[in-house]
């Protein structure tokens, strides 16, 4: 993540990108055990109508551990509803890896002050 204000990605003309979908990788640095994914939605800038701007509603989780190319998906998320500001936790199951991808194929709200641009906005995502 970058700056006080977590990750934003470019922005696109609407929601749906699966035909270029927007992700984000963290390194853990090894490859480890993982249990849950928690994403925190940026809070700074309300959503066009309300609730959270830029938190995913169609993505991904997916992991690959040290030395290999090949992600396995660990969750799939449809229709996520708006977290209103509050952090969002995915259980995973029997997920390991030193990688871990979230790749999104629909955004959520724009923000308010950019009601005709669609990004990814988070500000954390912690990974137990």
């Amino acid at each position: 993540m970058t700056g006080t204000r977590g990750f934003t990605s470019i922005d696109f003309p609407s929601a749906d990108v699966s035909a270029t979908p927007v992700w984000i990788e963290v390194d853990l640095g090894a490859d480890r055990a993982i249990g849950s994914v928690t994403l925190h939605p940026r809070t700074d800038t309300g959503a066009a109508g309300g609730g959270t701007a830029g938190f995913p509603v169609d993505f991904t989780v997916q992991t690959r551990p040290d030395g290999s190319t090949a992600y396995t998906t660990a969750r799939t998320v449809t229709a996520a509803p708006n977290p209103n500001g509050a952090a969002q936790t995915y259980t995973l199951t029997s997920a390991t890896g030193r990688y871990v991808r979230l790749t999104v194929s629909k955004l959520g709200k724009p923000a308010s002050d950019e009601a005709t641009k669609y990004r990814l906005q988070l500000t954390e995502i912690r990974i137990r």
